[in-house]
């Protein structure tokens, strides 16, 4: 039983993966509806995986189920954006006060490598290269705090914008990424007003193209 029981879950979790690359790339277009059935068959899973990967995206607020007729990519609404943007700014300069404070240097030094790395934007795998970089700078930053909790939400606010933030990223990848590295020199000289700043400052810059978008 156990056995039945892990092959079904990791089931799951391979749907998960692959169904969340498919929305991050836009393989599904923003109200187009993506059903059970659909996705049983293209991953060559039975119903159960399928409905439990959908169900596990829909917590992570990247769809929405509409009952009868299957599940739409989320789009957030003006007030959403702007309160997920504000929650993910508390966030961060809680994680980059904490840094500043009490991470070491050769912490630091790792983030240091994260914020110089580079990616082309002409990549076909683009969408997903740029959400692993993007995301694992940002959370890498908060696991210095070995807070949970605060690593979690900010997870979970990532996990919400993660379609908007990957199409941003490609129109703006140079900004983004220049970015990283002002945040990370700020953190290097400890300078936790600037660090702070840049961080209110980049996601508000994202948040103003995100809604023009």
């Amino acid at each position: 039983m156990n056995r039945t029981i892990t092959a079904e879950t990791s089931r799951t979790v391979a749907v998960l993966e692959k169904l969340r690359e498919d929305i991050t790339n836009c393989v599904y277009e923003s109200g187009q509806f993506i059903t059970e059935s659909e996705i049983s068959q293209k991953f060559k899973v039975s119903k159960t995986p399928a409905r439990e990967a959908l169900n596990y995206l829909c917590q992570d607020g990247l769809l929405v189920k509409i009952p009868r007729k299957g599940y739409i990519i989320k789009q957030l609404s003006f007030t959403e954006l702007s309160n997920l943007c504000y929650f993910r700014s508390i966030l961060e300069c809680g994680a980059v006060e904490w840094a500043i404070r009490y991470a070491s240097d050769s912490e630091l030094d790792q983030i240091d490598k994260l914020a110089h790395k580079r990616i082309d934007v002409n990549d076909e795998d683009f969408y997903n290269r740029y959400n692993d970089l993007n995301v694992n700078f940002h959370l890498s930053i908060a696991q210095l705090s070995k807070n949970t909790y605060l690593i979690s939400a900010l997870q979970g606010v990532l996990n919400q914008l993660w379609r908007d933030l990957a199409m941003d990223g490609r129109t703006n990848l140079e900004k983004s990424l220049e970015m990283h590295i002002q945040m990370v020199e700020a953190l290097k000289k400890r300078d936790l007003e600037q660090a702070k700043r840049i961080t209110i400052d980049q996601i508000q810059v994202v948040e103003k193209r995100l809604y023009l978008h």
